[in-house]
């Protein structure tokens, strides 16, 4: 319908005339990956095999855009399948653009967390163990931008809601917490929302591009991706068996995002702020405590070079009127690094990624090297290893620390 609003538009002078001359592209990749558990008994936490195709119809303004996935999982075959990964129509001006559909939206200049990055829910069905381009989730949306003299105006108008994805309860990086012996899971008139315009999501963003520094402030208007859990007795006489009411609530979240490059390093921060979040009670069967959050980032990259990079940040999170009541610490903080390098005439690539709590003292190492054997293929070999007490965000996947193989040919 967009397609012919734009033709209609174009014959009655409203759009400039496109391009009779059509370009078309096909590219997309296969992939097989296998992940191993470390420790006994060795299980397969994830075997998937998943080929990407992509096209591409574009003249001089209007292009369409779509990518499909086949994938057989090996370990799941009732995820096997094939999947709409992204498909939209794009309209490009010389001071504004529009993307219209099924699209991968990226805010934010963080490495390996999310600050301000909230537009794409996250698929964590296999927690953080792939790259962050896997872990978000396309969104159906309209994309305005507007391109101004000192900076860049954005406009996001997302009509449905979808939630994140968490693992299933017979996966291993299944979140756990509740017992099915002790509970009744029912819903409630605030489980998620429906598909009705009036439960859309918004969202602005302007960012200055002024010499030598650049920085944006955002607003969100959305939903928890995840639902919030409120405990209610099944009978007052029943102290350990309770209802599990998952809950979706509206969410502003206002953020700000700096960057600016000095010689070989490059200085970048963010924070937002979420207000209406919800926090569950240390007691059992307590209510929702209704607080805002703050959500913040700091970070320098350096580039020395011989193909060296080295990028670190310091994030942190605090609840803001915080009572004691609350199952979470008022204040958490988070270290990370990045360290890769490339060798053999950038054929190979290695890296390490660690997260750092500072707070449960937890942590996750990613190790992984890259060796591009021919033109788009390279083979892939990795570790996630996971330490720290079972309390932790970290520590709980202990026993999940995994070895990956993976081959990939793109065309």
């Amino acid at each position: 319908m967009l397609l012919f609003a734009m033709a209609q538009g174009a014959s009655a002078g409203l759009v400039p005339a496109l391009e009779t001359d059509l370009e078309t592209e096909l590219a997309g990749y296969v992939e097989t990956r296998h992940c191993f558990q470390a420790k006994s008994p060795n299980d397969t936490l994830a075997s998937e095999t998943l080929a990407r195709v992509e096209g591409r119809a574009s003249t001089d303004a209007l292009s369409l855009f779509a990518s499909v996935n086949l994938s057989a999982n090996h370990r799941f075959g009732d995820e096997s399948g094939v999947s709409v990964h992204e498909a939209y129509v794009d309209y490009v001006s010389s001071a504004w653009d529009l993307r219209a559909g099924r699209q991968i939206i990226t805010w934010g200049n963080a490495d390996g967390v999310r600050i301000t990055d909230n537009i794409s829910p996250s698929d964590l069905s296999e927690h953080i163990t792939r790259d962050f381009d896997e872990i978000r989730m396309a969104v159906d949306a309209l994309k305005f931008r507007f391109f101004g003299a000192g900076g860049t105006a954005e406009l996001i108008y997302i009509p449905f809601f979808k939630a994140g994805i968490l693992p299933d309860d017979d996966s291993p990086w299944a979140v756990g917490g509740f017992s099915p012996a002790d509970t009744v899971t029912e819903s409630s008139g605030d489980a998620e929302p429906g598909r009705g315009l009036e439960n859309g999501e918004i969202a602005a963003k302007y960012a200055f591009f002024l010499p030598g520094f650049d920085f944006a402030l955002s607003y969100f208007y959305t939903w928890n991706d995840f639902p919030y859990y409120a405990f209610t007795p099944k009978a007052e006489e029943a102290d350990d068996t309770y209802f599990i009411t998952p809950g979706f609530h509206r969410l502003h979240i206002t953020g700000l995002e700096f960057s600016k490059p000095h010689g070989d390093f490059v200085f970048r921060g963010e924070a937002a702020l979420f207000h209406g979040g919800r926090y569950s009670s240390r007691e059992k069967g307590g209510p929702l405590h209704k607080k805002d959050q703050v959500k913040w980032l700091l970070g320098v990259d350096w580039y020395p070079g011989g193909n060296w990079s080295l990028l670190c940040q310091v994030t942190g999170e605090s609840i803001l009127g915080y009572s004691d009541g609350i199952a979470r610490d008022e204040h958490t903080t988070m270290v990370t690094w990045n360290l890769s390098r490339k060798l053999l005439r950038e054929k190979l690539t290695l890296s390490g990624m660690h997260y750092y709590t500072l707070d449960e003292g937890d942590s996750l190492i990613r190790l992984s090297g890259e060796y591009e054997v021919m033109d788009g293929f390279s083979l892939f070999l990795g570790s996630d290893i996971f330490k720290g007490d079972r309390a932790g965000d970290f520590g709980r996947y202990r026993d999940n620390t995994q070895v990956w193989v993976k081959a990939k040919y793109s065309f």
